[in-house]
């Protein structure tokens, strides 16, 4: 049996991008009103990805619900309420050490109201950010349909979907390997895959790994946020819970390890790292955890550091 290093937390969380107040340009909803600023924002499934000079977060966001007081305290109705439009947030550094302090990112102009994608469903769900050989980016998002959408710019956006996969199909991940694209997303209690070589035909979906909790009332423990990358020649999975026992933007992530995809299946996690909607970044000056919510509202970031225990 190979020994594997397993990441842990190197300092503390700082949180470097905190939602800042907008007026809502969304559909009318319960709680929410076209043209009207609301001055608390809740920031939620995100991406982050460097291009030329500048880091870009790209993410769920919405106004928060009156009724919302915490996440152990969400109040009746849908705490998720206007999940509809991406927040976009910047800044400027040459590696993401610099990135390392409070507030770091500043918000843009928001993303794919519904208004601008009338031929999706409302609700923008997850987005994964990566960048393909001719430079532009690609944005990869859910939910149930998996689509795919190509900017040069932040600004424009071609969009086109990628498969369909039943009404629990969400968060997807993209990750790129010898000419492999292998998308990775959560069904229920899966984390499920297909693979393609051109993000047009894909294979029939697979599953990479299946969780085995739940709970005494017999509810499901949903695994969340899929996300899968490589470090000094390991696959890396990790995974959030969700069960409802702690809140609504549960950090309790689960991290993987092996020397094969497959290898992942039937692993037991090598650790749990407390962050929700985890987003792993590596470059020069260090690999970084990120999360959204935890420890606060907004996006925070700490470094990693793997070793054999």
């Amino acid at each position: 049996m190979e020994r594997i290093p397993a990441p842990r937390l190197n300092g503390e969380y700082v949180t470097i991008y905190h939602p800042q107040g907008d007026v809502y340009q969304g559909r009318e909803t319960t709680h929410f009103t076209p043209g009207t600023h609301y001055e608390t924002w809740v920031a939620n499934d995100f991406s982050l990805i460097k291009h030329h000079d500048s880091y870009h977060m790209i993410g769920i966001t919405h106004p928060k619900p009156p009724q919302f007081i915490d996440e152990f305290n969400p109040g009746e109705g849908d705490c998720h309420e206007a999940e509809e439009v991406l927040f976009h947030a910047t800044a400027k550094g040459n590696t993401f050490a610099d990135l390392l302090k409070d507030g770091a990112f500043t918000d843009q102009a928001k993303l794919l109201y519904p208004q601008e994608r009338p031929d999706e469903v409302p609700f923008i769900h997850a987005p994964h950010l990566t960048k393909a050989k001719n430079g532009r980016i690609r944005m990869i998002y859910g939910p149930k349909y998996i689509r795919l959408a190509e900017t040069d710019d932040f600004v424009n956006f071609e969009r086109r979907t990628l498969f369909i996969d039943g009404d629990t199909a969400r968060d997807p991940f993209l990750f790129e390997e010898d000419g492999v694209f292998t998308v990775i997303y959560a069904v229920e209690n899966r984390v499920d895959y297909r693979q393609s070589t051109d993000l047009v035909h894909f294979t029939e979906a697979r599953t990479l790994q299946i969780n085995p909790f739940g709970n005494e009332d017999g509810i499901l423990a949903a695994s969340e946020s899929p996300f899968l990358f490589k470090h000094d020649g390991f696959y890396y999975l990790m995974w959030a819970i969700y069960d409802g026992r702690l809140g609504v933007y549960d950090h309790r992530t689960f991290i993987f390890g092996a020397r094969t995809l497959e290898g992942l299946a039937n692993s037991a996690p090598l650790t749990m790292l407390p962050a929700h909607a985890g987003e792993i970044y590596e470059d020069e000056s260090g690999i970084y955890l990120l999360s959204a919510y935890h420890p606060q509202n907004g996006i925070s970031a700490v470094e990693l550091k793997f070793e054999y225990r």
